[in-house]
């Protein structure tokens, strides 16, 4: 029997359905079959998240260089099966890739530091969440799928003990959502005093609101447009990673962005607005996972007491 990779694009679902259970299916991706042999040991799946696609280092040798993406992204570890060298198992990955019609972007062999010149295990870890290359040993592989207008990107390191598959369908952000609706976020204020605005995305740790961002402002600027007598707190929260100072201040310029964008590209008058940072004061789940972090990590609309009562 074969034990070449299958990997077919005609297999990838762009239906993107929504994760139905906490604890995710061990269950391979649909467009990329593993080698032959190998086992899931940990699988994690995004409908909508950003994704830094390594593609080396820089001149310097000491700063990661990626392709920044965006979509469903899937993230699939394996254990290697026993008694199979990375060689082996890394020129079927890259036969299958190239025979499925795919563009390989890059290829490195840390063996020969290609990837990275020293620290390669931490250096993929903190960039594209890659645990299977190790510092002295390892090949990795990123490759482009098109079809119609179907995108699809794959990275691909086979290191000594586990592989990594990852898988980034590329996608438009689905909008029309009942956080990013005029009428939901009205109701949402009135039935607890505040929302979390979902659809808000900035420039990592920074203030900049990428254009991803403008159909929830323009839902935002809506509800506020339709209800003159609306004044609101919108309210900027960080995870507890990092400084508490430079959270603070981070979440506070992220709010005042907001307002900034809602007044400038929308009209919304500056008075009915006040953006304050709370940092990781009040968290919604716990720091020590990522799933906790990124519950951590919102802006919120809150009820201001210069609303004028109902009915005013």
């Amino acid at each position: 029997m074969s034990r070449w990779l299958l990997l077919s694009f005609g297999l990838v679902v762009f239906a993107f359905p929504s994760l139905g259970s906490a604890r995710e299916p061990r269950t391979d991706h649909p467009l990329v079959s593993p080698y032959e042999g190998s086992t899931i040991k940990r699988k994690k799946t995004l409908e909508f998240d950003e994704y830094q696609a390594f593609t080396g280092m820089d001149e310097t040798g000491k700063t990661p260089t990626g392709l920044p993406l965006e979509g469903r992204i899937t993230k699939i570890l394996y254990m290697n099966p026993k008694q199979r060298s990375i060689l082996e198992m890394f020129r079927n990955y890259e036969q299958a890739v190239t025979q499925a019609g795919a563009e390989i972007l890059y290829t490195c062999n840390q063996k020969q530091k290609e990837c990275v010149e020293r620290y390669a295990g931490p250096t993929l870890q903190k960039f594209s969440d890659i645990h299977s290359i190790s510092n002295l040993d390892g090949r990795y592989l990123l490759a482009k799928i098109q079809q119609s207008d179907h995108t699809a990107y794959v990275a691909i390191a086979v290191g000594p003990v586990t592989t990594s598959v990852h898988v980034i369908e590329v996608k438009a952000m689905e909008t029309g959502k009942a956080s990013l609706d005029a009428a939901a976020l009205g109701a949402g204020l009135e039935a607890k005093g505040f929302v979390v605005l979902e659809g808000l995305y900035f420039e990592t740790d920074q203030d900049t609101l990428k254009p991803t961002s403008d159909p929830a402002l323009a839902e935002i600027a809506k509800l506020l447009q339709e209800r003159p007598s609306l004044a609101v707190y919108v309210v900027g929260h960080t995870d507890g990673q990092g400084p508490l100072a430079h959270n603070q201040n981070l979440s506070e310029r992220r709010a005042r962005a907001i307002v900034d964008a809602l007044a400038t590209r929308h009209g919304i008058d500056r008075g009915r607005m006040s953006g304050h940072g709370v940092g990781p004061l009040a968290p919604k789940a716990s720091n020590d996972s990522e799933s906790g972090r990124a519950l951590n990590r919102r802006v919120e609309l809150r009820l201001s007491p210069l609303t004028a009562p109902s009915g005013a």
